[in-house]
């Protein structure tokens, strides 16, 4: 080691640089294998990723005619929702938020995961309604200790009425 000085160093600096990144791509895989098994039959819930039309890549969004699809051509396929993800701005009371995330389910979700509806009814879930659901945290976060039922809040010039807090 006294010989080979340089040497050395480079091999203990590679060999910590391999370790890192070995520690790290395991941390990686552990995080994605258990992402979702929160959820009951967490072993049973499969993710379909689409070609992104707009990007380079796989989108896992879908369509409910996918949905559909897969339910009526494969036996095997228990159930299926569709679920669409976007980032907004939205304003509640003329105060802007941006950034925040929305997501579109139909109501096969709620059969797939551990969703639940802690207040209010069904009526979200509607095609064509202006109602939408939001969390507690959401709801808090917006609106404080008020009752968030009933107010609305403006996401893309379109004014939504809270009929659902969900867990």
């Amino acid at each position: 080691m006294r010989k080979y000085k340089n040497q050395t160093l480079i091999s203990v600096i590679v060999l910590a640089v391999g370790f890192t990144c070995f520690a790290l791509a395991m941390l990686w895989i552990r995080y994605e294998m258990t992402f979702d098994s929160f959820h009951k039959n967490a072993g049973q819930i499969y993710v379909v990723y689409t070609p992104n039309a707009s990007q380079v890549g796989y989108s896992r969004q879908s369509r409910r005619a996918l949905a559909a699809h897969l339910k009526t051509t494969f036996p095997e396929v228990a159930n299926a929702t569709q679920i669409s993800s976007a980032t907004r701005t939205i304003t509640v009371n003329g105060v802007e938020y941006p950034s925040v995330s929305i997501i579109s389910v139909d109501s096969v979700f709620f059969e797939m995961f551990d969703v639940k509806i802690l207040e209010g009814s069904h009526e979200f879930l509607i095609s064509g309604s202006r109602k939408i659901a939001i969390t507690r945290e959401k709801a808090i976060q917006l609106f404080g200790n008020e009752h968030p039922i009933g107010k609305t809040i403006i996401v893309n010039n379109n004014e939504l009425t809270i009929s659902t807090i969900v867990t």
